[in-house]
């Protein structure tokens, strides 16, 4: 395996492992509701932060390995761009820190929610372009069958994860309440809102899992 794809899957596996620590560390943030970038704020929010700056580096590890050892015929110069995009907009999301439940929002809260939202779907248009480019050369033809199968997945739960957190945010307006909530209180989840962040973390899982078999198979 080329050292690119050796640092890639490391990157990913450290990812994995920075979430589950700073998840297990903040109890409290439901892991069902609540998403990803709530783990940013709290006191053990570094290490979140160091988990967007890994995953950025990582994607961007992937760009350089496909760039690097991918036939030119099978390489797909746009795919690379919205992969780093991703990467980039990953990283970037450590600077920001995302408005909680019951907060009044804040510029810094949507410039995360912005960047999150064009990060996400750059992820899912470079895996769908890198995944068809693959599947036109025979050597990587194989790993883009698996490739595009994630791709689907991924996409379809980044459409539920937006309506899962659309849904969040329709419950947390003030007219939806029933009674009014106090300052930092979290409004109470209701259907799909109330598996918002696992749904979060199901794509982010997808997307993790196909950046792994991209640079374990080219």
């Amino acid at each position: 395996m080329p050292a690119l794809s050796i640092l890639t899957v490391v990157g990913a596996v450290l990812w994995a492992v920075l979430v589950v620590v700073v998840q297990l560390l903040t109890p409290k943030q439901s892991a069902l509701s609540m998403g990803m970038s709530g783990l940013a704020t709290g006191r053990y929010g570094w290490l979140m932060k160091a988990a967007f700056v890994v995953r950025g580096l990582t994607a961007l590890a992937l760009v350089a390995a496909v760039g690097v050892s991918v036939p030119a015929a099978a390489c797909s110069l746009a795919g690379l761009v919205f992969f780093a995009l991703w990467g980039g907009g990953s990283a970037l999301l450590a600077c920001f820190d995302t408005d909680m439940p019951g907060h009044r929002p804040t510029r810094e809260g949507a410039a995360h929610m912005l960047i999150a939202m064009l990060a996400y779907i750059s992820a899912v248009a470079g895996m769908a372009l890198i995944s068809w480019g693959l599947a036109r050369a025979h050597s990587t033809s194989g790993i883009a069958r698996v490739a595009l199968v994630l791709t689907v997945l991924a996409a379809v739960a980044l459409l539920a994860q937006f309506a899962g957190f659309g849904a969040a945010a329709r419950d947390a307006r003030p007219g939806r309440r029933k009674q009014p909530a106090l300052e930092g209180e979290r409004a109470p989840a209701h259907g799909l809102a109330r598996y918002a962040g696992l749904l979060q973390r199901v794509f982010l899982v997808l997307v993790m899992l196909w950046t792994v078999v991209v640079a374990a198979g080219i």
